[in-house]
């Protein structure tokens, strides 16, 4: 009995649904440093693998600052002039327009050049970016795919 309950707790932890986009708030002591815009091109990949969609994964170039930003799997942010920034422990907030990718907060490590002393991004005004509406089966075994999307990114320092 008390295994099933705790199988029940964990599969509702696991499906509870992220907060709406409207929480998410610049973090206390932070200002934005800047803002960057995707371009046409920018993408989140998809790959079917074991039954499920896994990522995604961005491919993203992104214009900000007077830079060109690449943005990739990491998540990873790349300026053309050698400036860098790393992501982690995306906190995820359902986005307000429906088939879009979900807004992030990210805390931010590493910062070099342009991005020095960034130390949170967020992912915000999304559109497009949410997985494949196909199922993902042994038909689609390893299959990947490319889906449009666009975000702004917003780059927090310390104010």
């Amino acid at each position: 009995m008390i295994s099933r309950l705790l199988s029940i707790l964990a599969l509702a932890a696991l499906t509870q649904a992220s907060p709406p986009a409207t929480d998410l708030k610049t973090p206390k002591g932070y200002a934005a440093a800047f803002d960057a815009e995707t371009l046409p091109t920018s993408v989140q990949i998809y790959t079917c693998a074991a039954g499920k969609w896994t990522g995604p994964d961005p491919d993203a170039l992104v214009s900000g600052a007077g830079l060109i930003i690449h943005h990739y799997k990491g998540p990873t942010w790349e300026a053309t002039d050698g400036s860098i920034v790393h992501g982690s422990n995306a906190k995820r907030f359902t986005a307000p327009k429906s088939g879009a990718i979900d807004w992030l907060e990210l805390d931010a490590s590493g910062g070099t050049g342009k991005f020095a002393g960034v130390r949170f991004i967020h992912r915000i005004k999304t559109a497009g970016g949410i997985a494949p509406a196909v199922a993902c089966d042994q038909a689609h075994a390893g299959l990947q795919t490319r889906v449009p999307y666009i975000a702004t990114y917003v780059f927090y320092v310390p104010r």
